[in-house]
């Protein structure tokens, strides 16, 4: 009887050490904002999941277009769809430097990019985080565009910026 109270207290003490984890608060999580292909059309476009920061909502949207395009053009996407258009449209790594100011206009605020890269539709919204405080209080936002590749490439090529 002496055994079973013993055997019964140590299994008690053993629960209750095992149960009591220290609980550690995260401030952010890892986020994962990569361009990611969602689906491939045959009439050329090419929709893909984009993250964009700003202070505003517009702001936001924008640089995440402008996110997309450079992806595409410098980066390629490696998440999403198999299948999808994973190689970089351009493949010297020194265009953008050697460019710049061609670059520079493409992606100013009335830019040639927004050519390219939808608008999304209204259901848009698929996540928006809080970023740091620290960080201006920006805000990023995960949105569904729609790139016109083949637009894309022939404005690239009647620039002369690809063969």
């Amino acid at each position: 009887m002496k055994n079973k109270i013993i055997i019964f207290i140590v299994g008690i003490i053993t629960l209750s050490v095992l149960s009591c984890k220290s609980k550690i608060e995260t401030i952010s999580g890892y986020y994962n904002y990569d361009t990611a292909c969602v689906s491939i059309e045959k009439n050329g476009l090419q929709t893909v999941k984009a993250w964009g920061f700003g202070l505003r909502e517009k702001e936001a949207i924008s640089n995440a277009r402008k996110n997309a395009i450079d992806d595409i053009l410098f980066k390629g996407l490696r998440d999403g769809k198999a299948g999808c258009n994973i190689q970089p449209m351009i493949s010297n790594p020194n265009i953008k430097r050697d460019q710049e100011r061609y670059f520079n206009a493409f992606y100013a605020p009335n830019g040639a990019f927004q050519n390219f890269a939808s608008l999304p539709d209204e259901n848009w919204l698929r996540q928006k985080l809080k970023i740091n405080k620290k960080n201006g209080d920006n805000l990023a936002y995960e949105i569904i565009i729609e790139v016109d590749m083949q637009g894309l490439k022939a404005q690239l090529q009647r620039d002369q910026i690809i063969p």
